[in-house]
């Protein structure tokens, strides 16, 4: 249940003009001060300083003076009091008329992000830096809001189209088995039990993804062997490099080897990712390495393949959501089309970086993960 906030009729009007009101009655009052003390009390002050003085005579002559000096007084502050209030009040209003300018650009403005606009920007009113911050940081959101809505109907598009092809099978099986064209034996229930776990693997990658990048993601982290996750990470995946025909080998350089604070289990995720995509993408007979280097400052590993490599045109695009380089070579491999983005997600999340360099198509690519031994605090 949404509640919406609605501000209250003020007696005075808008905002603009209470403020011009009040300053015209600050004005206001300020002019029968000078006026009370120059005319009221300025004289009485004087005559009692004279008496105290030992000018007795001079006090009594001062009184006849009193009615002369206020008239006087009264219309001095008359011919230069009213004037001043008079462009006072001038700039008041050009002041306060740029200021509803200013607000009234602003309420459009944000009225045009609420209706999904979010290509509007506001200009500088020329206050100070208080209302130049504020254009600033209402022109800032805007670009964030329309980078949000972006990758989020990018992201709906790029999920409609990978739950299509399954669901496709789904209902092109199950329409089959209804019709008597297709049988239900063991090959049918392979198929629909395979598209069932795509749909699995897509719903449970999307999660994942959501977290790491929302930072909702729960690292446990521990002082960790960097080479022996690495080892793991290759045992694992060795039985479908030999059964492919590719050769797989783990290396360790660098200085002697120390505990590194990492979440194991979300980077052996992640290395398992890097090597399942570059198995997926090496022919038989290539190879695949992984290079653990221990320097002072950072730990690096290194994924390296011979297989497909990646152009020029892909290589940017390589880490963003259900990016395929061939989709209709890689339709039938299997995964999500997530993996590369999680991986990078959660290599971010314990403040690392993750890179890709390719020297081009048939000569194979490169994953780079960047650890630093003292993660930063705060």
């Amino acid at each position: 249940m949404s509640t919406t906030v609605t501000s209250r009729t003020r007696p005075w009007g808008p905002l603009t003009v209470r403020l011009m009101l009040a300053q015209t009655a600050v004005l206001l009052v300020g002019l029968v001060i000078v006026v009370v003390a120059a005319v009221l009390i300025g004289p009485t002050m004087f005559y009692h300083e004279l008496l105290e003085a030992g000018h007795a005579d001079e006090a009594t002559g001062l009184v006849h003076l009193e009615d002369a000096f206020r008239s006087v007084s009264l219309t001095a502050l008359a011919i230069g009091g009213l004037p001043a209030l008079y462009i006072a009040g001038l700039l008041t209003y050009y002041l306060y008329r740029t200021i509803r300018r200013s607000l009234a650009s602003f309420s459009t403005a944000a009225q045009e992000v609420a209706s999904g606009n979010y290509d509007v920007r506001v200009t500088s009113a020329k206050l100070g830096p208080e209302f130049d911050s504020l254009a600033g940081s209402f022109n800032e959101m805007a670009a964030k809001l329309a980078t949000v809505d972006t990758t989020r109907r990018q992201m709906l598009a790029d999920l409609a189209h990978e739950m299509r092809t399954p669901l496709a099978s789904l209902k092109g099986h199950l329409e089959g088995i209804e019709d008597g064209v297709v049988e239900l034996d063991e090959h049918t229930t392979g198929i629909l039990y395979a598209q069932i776990a795509r749909l699995e693997r897509l719903a449970r990658d999307i999660r994942q993804l959501t977290a790491a990048e929302e930072g909702t993601t729960r690292l446990q982290v521990t002082p960790q062997d960097p080479q022996h996750l690495a080892a793991q990470a290759v045992a694992a995946i060795e039985p479908d490099a030999v059964g492919k025909g590719v050769s797989i080998t783990s290396v360790s350089t660098g200085m002697e080897v120390t505990p590194l604070p990492l979440d194991p289990e979300r980077m052996g995720q992640v290395l398992s990712n890097l090597l399942e995509n570059a198995l997926r993408h090496t022919p038989p007979g290539g190879s695949i390495t992984v290079h653990t280097d221990h320097a002072p400052e950072t730990v690096t590993y290194t994924v390296t393949d011979s297989g497909e490599g990646i152009s020029g045109e892909n290589l940017p695009h390589v880490f963003e959501r259900f990016y395929r380089a061939h989709v209709g070579r890689e339709a039938h491999r299997g995964g999500s089309g997530l993996g590369l983005t999680i991986s990078k997600a959660l290599v971010e999340a314990q403040g690392g970086t993750l890179e890709v360099t390719s020297d081009g198509p048939g000569r194979g690519a490169s994953f780079r993960i960047h650890l630093p031994r003292h993660r930063p605090t705060g």
